[in-house]
């Protein structure tokens, strides 16, 4: 299988590695990047989407495969502060993303030969919401619906999932839901039926239930993602489902473990075990292969651990560890 791997890195060490991962478990990069701060991807066909997370400033980077890896083809700034997430929209063509530092989310135009136009650069909770410019707005994510008419995003420090309408690759602001004071949004799944949203949160450790019936966002339960008995800190980071279904993952910085739910057939989760993330401080996960492994980005240790899945319980069994610096995203 291939797996890319994204992180901080470091003059002497790659911030994008592309590896191949044969059947007896060796590894091989076939393919590395020095892109400062490429703390997140986004990965389509044969182009690659990269970011530089920078203060004040962030830069988005395209990328095309070629006979040695894949080539650069362009650059742009945005506007807004620590971009940290992005996501392609191939109906739309245009690359969407998040500014954790400014609270900005943007959409631009792509290209064969590069970006076009910035279509929508907005400044989450600022304007008709009656919140000042000096306001804390962090933005953490953008996901679309499959059919690529409306983008959810989460704002960390408003406490806030926004929905927005797309049109002629245009986000248009098209409400809220608030979360309680405190909770934290950070990451956001869609259920494949899109009748369902699942939003992991960084401060106080759970997953948030949000119904979508009927074009309505409305919280219908939640579950903390920490063990039982831990009382030390810790931070949810992000979240994935198995290709069955059945089986939800959710990490946990500072527990350094993945929560393992079984998903009931009205949506709701039931904790069926916590797995150690064979690391520590576990950044993001991610299915890989053909679906059969959870990979784990573990930026304080250093390592993306490779976990096979048991079909029938969820559990994880690592089988292998990749060595790299500050691991940030693995696809």
């Amino acid at each position: 299988m291939k797996l890319f791997i994204s992180g901080y890195g470091e003059n002497t060490t790659p911030s994008i590695g592309l590896y191949n991962v044969t059947n007896n478990n060796s590894t091989e990069c076939i393919w590395n990047s020095n892109l400062p701060g490429a703390s997140y991807l986004s990965i389509y066909d044969e182009f690659l989407f990269g970011i530089s997370e920078l203060e004040q400033t962030s830069e988005v980077h395209m990328l095309k495969k070629s006979p040695d890896g894949y080539s650069h083809v362009d650059t742009r700034e945005i506007e807004g502060g620590s971009l940290c997430h992005i996501a392609y929209l191939p109906i739309n063509k245009i690359l969407v993303g998040a500014c954790y530092e400014s609270g900005h989310v943007f959409s631009i135009e792509v290209r064969e030969d590069g970006f076009g136009e910035v279509t929508t650069s907005t400044r989450q909770g600022v304007g008709r919401q009656s919140i000042t410019n000096e306001c804390l707005t962090q933005v953490h994510c953008v996901v679309a619906n499959k059919a690529e008419t409306e983008l959810y995003s989460a704002n960390i420090a408003l406490d806030r999932i926004y929905k927005y309408k797309i049109h002629c690759g245009k986000l248009l602001e098209n409400g809220y839901i608030s979360l309680p004071k405190g909770e934290g949004p950070r990451h956001i799944y869609l259920n494949p039926v899109e009748d369902m949203m699942y939003i992991i949160t960084e401060y106080s450790n759970k997953i948030f239930i949000v119904s979508l019936i009927d074009n309505e966002m409305n919280i219908i339960n939640s579950v903390s993602i920490l063990p039982d008995k831990f009382e030390g800190e810790s931070f949810g980071s992000s979240l994935c489902t198995t290709l069955n279904g059945k089986f939800m993952y959710a990490a946990n910085r500072g527990a350094d473990t993945i929560a393992i739910f079984k998903i009931n057939k009205d949506g709701n989760l039931i904790k069926v075990a916590d797995s150690s993330c064979y690391g520590r401080f576990p950044r993001h996960i991610s299915l890989v292969g053909d679906g059969s492994y959870l990979a784990i980005a573990n930026q304080e240790s250093n390592n993306v651990s490779l976990c096979k899945i048991d079909d029938r319980t969820g559990n994880l069994n690592e089988e292998m560890s990749i060595p790299f610096y500050k691991p940030s995203f693995v696809y």
